[in-house]
């Protein structure tokens, strides 16, 4: 699941459905979850937080929904994490499994960016991820 407001988290996400062979949804689709082993959610850090409406789809997840989470976020700065959804996700017993943070762009902050390293990088998480699980 995804939410992009720049298309970075969206071109991650696809990137990541491509390598393993699963189709992405953006969470304002409201997707229906159910008994997931292990759900990816792609998105950015917005003024050092993800974005509110990533972080009510992560309230809403119980743990008959989805056991476990793996984190991917995109940012500018390389220095935030997604602490507000990670709190919101411990709030209602859903297991972090990981987080992996890939550089996106902000006007001409880290311009070119996320590019297929970022990818490649969101990629092999995601794989690890899965073996973890």
């Amino acid at each position: 699941a995804y939410f992009s407001k720049t298309g970075h988290s969206e071109k991650i996400a696809r990137a990541m459905g491509d390598a393993l062979n699963i189709e992405p949804v953006d969470i304002a689709q409201n997707p229906s979850l159910s008994q997931v082993d292990l759900l990816f959610i792609v998105s950015g850090i917005y003024y050092g937080q993800s974005d509110n409406k990533v972080v009510e789809f992560g309230r809403k997840l119980k743990p008959a929904m989805v056991q476990r989470v793996a984190l991917v976020t995109s940012c500018s700065s390389g220095k935030y994490a997604s602490d507000n959804l990670s709190q919101a996700l411990k709030k209602n017993y859903i297991e972090i499994l990981g987080e992996c943070m890939v550089m996106g762009s902000f006007f001409i902050r880290a311009a070119g960016r996320p590019n297929q390293k970022d990818y490649d990088k969101a990629i092999e998480f995601a794989k690890n991820m899965i073996k973890k699980a």
